[in-house]
C-alpha cells in the first residue's frame, strides 16, 4: 500500500470516529455499546415475542427499550423529517394483552413514558453499508 493510501485510510478512519462520536449524542463508547447492545436484544425479543404471542418476552422487550432511547422503527417512513419510533409504552400494553403480568406493564410503560421525555437528543436506526455489514446507530438530532 502506497504512503498516500496508508495516509488516506488513516484519515478516514479518524474522520469515523469522530462522527461517532458526535452522533452518539455525548455518550462514552461504553454506555453507547451497552445502549445498542440493548436495542439489537430488543427489537430481536419484539419480533420474536409477536411472532409467538409472548406477552412476558413483549415486556422484557419494551423494558430494554425503555432503557436505551428512541429507537427508529424499521422500515417506517418519515414523517416531518423524522423517524417513526417504536413505543415501549405501546409494546408493554401489547405486553400485559398477551398475558404478562399487569403490575409489571403498568411500571415498564411509565418508565418507557418518563423516559423518552427525558432524552430526545437523537435515537437509534438500522443502517447497512454496501458490503450488507449492518448496524444499530445512533443518530442526534
Amino acid at each position: 500500500m502506497t504512503a498516500f493510501r496508508k495516509m488516506l485510510a488513516l484519515a478516514f478512519a479518524a474522520g469515523l470516529g469522530s462522527t461517532t462520536l458526535a452522533l452518539s449524542g455525548g455518550m462514552t463508547a461504553e454506555k453507547q455499546a451497552e445502549a445498542r447492545t440493548k436495542v439489537e436484544t430488543a427489537v430481536a425479543l419484539a419480533n420474536i415475542a409477536k411472532a409467538n404471542k409472548d406477552g412476558e418476552a413483549m415486556l422484557v422487550a419494551a423494558r430494554l427499550l425503555a432503557q436505551s432511547g428512541p429507537v427508529a422503527e424499521q422500515g417506517a417512513k418519515m414523517k416531518d423529517g423524522k423517524p417513526t419510533l417504536m413505543d415501549a409504552g405501546k409494546m408493554a400494553k401489547a405486553a400485559k394483552e398477551m398475558g404478562a403480568d399487569a403490575k409489571k406493564a403498568d411500571a415498564v410503560a411509565s418508565m418507557a413514558t418518563s423516559n423518552e421525555t427525558a432524552r430526545s437528543d437523537g435515537y437509534w436506526y438500522y443502517s447497512c453499508d454496501s458490503y450488507n455489514n449492518c448496524q444499530w446507530i445512533y443518530a442526534g438530532y
